[in-house]
């Protein structure tokens, strides 16, 4: 890597690049409709702008949502994904207000989360795993597996 792609801002150089992933609140299936997913991204891109966070790769499922995104320095990954799932529930809501039927006290997304940093993959493992999502077989998978990290193994894409 060259470092032309290193961030260099207020007396820091490097990358604060992670692979993000959260779901909806209980697992409800409300994002089926490709309009309702086209809806929730361009959300989630619009939330990452005002917060300043870069979006590499964004693919969004029928209930939870991989993201590859670079985050200014002071801020933490936590933070950032709160951010991302905060400001992009509030939007959803807004935007689809039948969606406060099914969550009526106004949690979209689950407080749960998964949080990698990419320093021991390469983003192009990342961006080949998030841009090659099959949610059907992933659904699937969650549903077999007893904890939700079996889903999010990288191997087969190195």
């Amino acid at each position: 890597m060259s470092s032309e792609n290193y961030v260099n801002k207020n007396h820091s150089v490097g990358l604060n690049q992670f692979h993000l992933e959260w779901c909806t609140k209980k697992r409800f299936e409300c994002m089926r409709r490709e309009d309702i997913r086209k809806i929730v991204e361009d959300y989630i891109r619009q939330a990452a702008k005002e917060y300043g966070i870069f979006i590499h790769t964004l693919a969004v499922g029928i209930d939870h949502v991989h993201a590859f995104v670079s985050i200014p320095f002071d801020m933490s990954p936590s933070e950032a994904e709160g951010k991302l799932k905060g400001r992009s529930a509030y939007l959803i809501f807004r935007a689809i207000p039948n969606f406060r039927l099914r969550y009526p006290k106004g949690h979209f997304w689950s407080p749960g989360k998964f949080i990698r940093s990419i320093s021991n993959v390469t983003s192009g493992a990342i961006k080949n795993y998030i841009e090659n999502q099959q949610f059907e077989k992933l659904h699937d998978t969650i549903l077999q597996a007893k904890f939700e990290p079996a889903q999010l193994n990288l191997v087969g894409f190195f």
